[in-house]
């Protein structure tokens, strides 16, 4: 499905006014309180239970919905079967079939985001376990799968037998090397083991089990990440410190204004956006002019109008889609406020400037070679943007780590510098380390 901003705005208007988009926002509320209450292994569980029911529901409708555009394209009747439509459009139109269909595709990837919340929140906030797992081919929809049942299986006698919490691996989207992790309770503390779960017992994947291998030595040990694009986890005594205070503050305002300008420490502009109260206060033609007149004042307020070289990253269409990326549902902020990030009915976005980068490093002692061309529009995740040099040790630092970490997350940009040269004087990190700062976990928890 393409991104919302490669559509044409007719059709974007038609998925956030559906019935089934539009109930996705309360519902998302409701799970995402839910999880934040989850205490023990029991609270796990029934979650889990609930969640899969409703991704299963989801995705078994977008397959009903296709398959019915299909028919419909052959010039056949709609079935006796089909589901029920939950708007108003021609039921006779392959159109609004595939229009139903897509906004599942939506839901289910928002549904799933809060499956990745789980997986962050009972993986203690570990980005380390995170980055190690998710370095594999997302399998694609549990409906219909063969193996679902020997899985649902699998967690049920667990949890029956040992009081076990199994999380499931394909309800979400971040975890992918693997099948399903147990937690066994130790005092206040779980131990977690990773399991491949198989129809057959006696068929072995050697390449599944090798990337299995993989992750957990790098985790533990620091080898290295399976995966094509290589790299080592490297653990900083650096404590982790975000400025997402100042999202909250100001998404406080967008609620009231329809957006919100600040300015974030490190050469950083930040806009924060309500959709909805925007559209309550303007047309949609003056609504874009406002946003961008807000941006322009918040990048004065920032010091950076003039910078070499601006770059930007914006909060909407993300869910799902960046496996290593903290999902919506874990930012400390509202219930509320996240189930709007996950529906794109809110959304923010935060301009940084080159400048502000390499004098940080600088700071830090180390000399910054920005390479990303100053009129190139567009960034791929793996492309390096940046060198950092100390004496012969180059550290390559590329684009999908700092749109995370300074843009969305906005991390505290003298830490990240900081970090950086720790990573420098590490000589067996390799020249793409993963940072790993302690105490994570209190941003999010």
């Amino acid at each position: 499905m393409p991104l919302l901003n490669d559509m044409p705005v007719e059709r974007t208007n038609q998925i956030f006014r559906h019935p089934i988009h539009q109930d996705a926002v309360g519902t998302l509320v409701q799970l995402i309180t839910a999880l934040r209450k989850c205490r023990t292994a029991g609270d796990f569980y029934e979650f889990q239970q609930d969640l899969l029911g409703r991704v299963l529901e989801v995705q078994e409708r977008r397959a009903a919905c296709r398959r019915v555009a299909k028919l419909l394209r052959q010039g056949k009747s709609v079935p006796a079967n089909a589901p029920e439509l939950r708007s108003a459009e021609p039921v006779t139109s392959p159109e609004t079939w595939e229009l139903e269909a897509d906004i599942c595709e939506r839901v289910d990837r928002q549904l799933r985001s809060v499956a990745d919340g789980l997986a962050w929140r009972v993986f203690s906030y570990d980005r380390r376990v995170i980055i190690a797992l998710s370095r594999n081919q997302h399998p694609g929809p549990m409906t219909g799968k063969k193996g679902l049942a020997t899985e649902r299986e699998f967690a049920t006698k667990w949890w029956r037998d040992e009081a076990r919490f199994v999380l499931l691996h394909d309800l979400t989207s971040c975890l992918t090397i693997g099948d399903a992790t147990s937690f066994k309770e130790i005092g206040n503390e779980y131990e977690a083991y990773l399991h491949e779960i198989k129809s057959d017992p006696k068929r072995t994947v050697s390449q599944q089990a090798r990337r299995k291998r993989m992750a957990e030595e790098a985790i533990r040990s620091g080898g290295p990440l399976p995966g094509g694009l290589h790299g080592r986890l490297v653990p900083l005594d650096i404590q982790y410190k975000t400025h997402l205070d100042l999202l909250g503050a100001a998404f406080g305002l967008a609620c009231q204004r329809g957006m919100q300008g600040m300015k974030v420490p490190g050469g950083r502009a930040l806009v924060a956006v309500d959709i909805v109260r925007g559209y309550d206060l303007w047309s949609e033609r003056e609504f874009i002019d406002r946003t961008a007149a807000e941006h322009l004042q918040a990048v004065k307020r920032a010091h950076i109008l003039d910078a070499k070289h601006l770059v930007y990253a914006r909060s909407d269409d993300l869910v799902a889609r960046s496996p290593t990326m903290p999902p919506w549902s874990i930012y400390p902020l509202p219930s509320a406020l996240c189930a709007r990030l996950i529906t794109d009915y809110a959304m923010y976005f935060v301009t940084m400037s080159s400048e502000a980068l390499t004098a940080a490093l600088d700071d830090a002692g180390l000399a910054a070679e920005w390479v990303l061309p100053r009129d190139q529009e567009t960034v791929k995740p793996d492309e390096v943007v940046l060198r950092a040099h100390r004496g012969a040790r180059t550290i390559e630092l590329r684009w999908g780590e700092m749109q995370r970490r300074l843009l969305l997350e906005m991390a505290d940009l003298p830490m990240w510098a900081e970090g950086v040269a720790q990573l420098a004087d590490q000589h067996d990190s390799g020249q793409h380390p993963w940072q790993s700062f302690s105490e994570e976990w209190k941003v999010w928890a």
